[in-house]
């Protein structure tokens, strides 16, 4: 609630509110995924990641299948861990357009 001068309370409305948290989260949230993002992908974590997808194609070799599917299978592999790198990406893009609008 803000106060009035006259010693009035007026309630601010649903659209203000709204955009005061979508402004706390535009400058949080980010922050915040960069942290877990730098932490998740360090150099160790890229080698793990490089020697997990290596272990799918050498799996999905020994079974057998086709070099054209493994490959899809590995680069669907490869992407689905990239998710917080997406999420990131979003979020940039949410804060950009919050500063633009500003």
């Amino acid at each position: 609630m803000i106060k009035l001068n006259e010693g009035k309370t007026e309630k601010k409305t649903d659209a203000a509110e709204i955009k005061e948290i979508l402004g706390v989260v535009s400058k949080e949230i980010p922050a915040l995924i960069k942290g877990v993002f730098s932490s998740l992908y360090s150099s160790e974590i890229a080698i793990e990641y490089g020697k997990g997808i290596g272990a799918v194609y050498k799996e999905l070799k020994e079974q057998g299948l086709p070099e054209d599917m493994i490959k899809d299978i590995v680069l669907k592999y490869a992407k689905s861990i990239n998710v917080l790198g997406d999420a990131i990406n979003i979020s940039d893009s949410i804060k950009k357009k919050s500063k633009d609008n500003d």
